[in-house]
This record gives C-alpha cells, structure tokens and sequence, in this order.
C-alpha cells in the first residue's frame, strides 16, 4: 500500500505542471480513486487500519 500512496503522491505533483486544468483535474481524480480502491482492496480483505505498525510504532514507545 506503500507503493501505491508514493506513486500518487508524485502523480500529484506531476499534475502540478500540468498546463491544462482539465488534465490536472484527471490525473488528481485518478489518484484519489485508485487510493479509494487499494483502501476498499486491504479492507475488504481483513486490513484494519488502525492497527497499522506505524501507528503502534507512536503509540507504545
């Protein structure tokens, strides 16, 4: 899931220099919906996120 969030991450600064604001707008909706269906993936298969290693990383020193 790592993978996937840096790769939309750079997709949206990509579309920062985009010079068509219909082409920013496409590739910021394709990064928000392919984050909405790796989330819908991991849930749907038991991934509770909050039980995240980072998150017990913080949480209990």
């Amino acid at each position: 899931m790592w993978v996937i969030y840096r790769g939309t991450y750079w997709c949206r600064s990509w579309a920062l220099f985009q010079r068509h604001e219909q082409e920013k707008e496409k590739l910021v909706h394709a990064c928000r919906h392919l984050e909405k269906v790796v989330m819908k993936v991991f849930a749907d298969n038991g991934w509770r996120f909050s039980n995240h290693i980072t998150l017990k990383f913080f949480i209990c020193p």
